[in-house]
């Protein structure tokens, strides 16, 4: 099938395949593949194979937060855009960054710093706890 006539999913689908195959026998512990497998689509990068390390357990405590309804923030609009709203929300969760925020702007001025800094305090001071996803 061409790729003009795939829908998007089976699209997405076909280049977890790929990854898998490119990866051939590597192996990571179960919560922790995906996650390897959907940087690697993300990134177009297949280094992150061998050097992207989790610390004890982090998988498991975030798909604890995840299925209890964390909130997830990003530092930046894009890896917000790349967050899927409706399995989030299906959870009872939501997605926020702060980065466009006019408030954040100002904070970041009047503070001396980046808009960067400003909006992950922002998030830290109203999220706390919530699931951060870095990018």
């Amino acid at each position: 099938m061409d790729s003009k006539e795939m829908a998007p999913g089976d699209i997405e689908g076909r280049s977890l395949e790929i990854i898998t195959e490119v990866l051939g026998g590597r192996t990571c512990p179960p919560l922790e593949e995906p996650v390897v497998k959907r940087v690697i689509h993300t990134t177009a990068d297949f280094s992150y194979a061998d050097s992207l390390v989790f610390t004890h357990d982090a998988a498991h405590c975030a798909l604890d937060a995840l299925r209890a309804g964390a909130t997830v923030l990003t530092d930046t609009n894009m890896a917000l855009a790349g967050i899927t709203k409706p399995g989030l929300a299906r959870l009872g969760g939501t997605a926020l960054c702060y980065m466009a925020d006019p408030e954040v702007a100002a904070l970041a001025k009047a503070g001396g710093t980046t808009r960067a800094v400003a909006s992950m305090q922002r998030a830290a001071q109203e999220h706390p706890g919530a699931v951060l996803a870095v990018g």
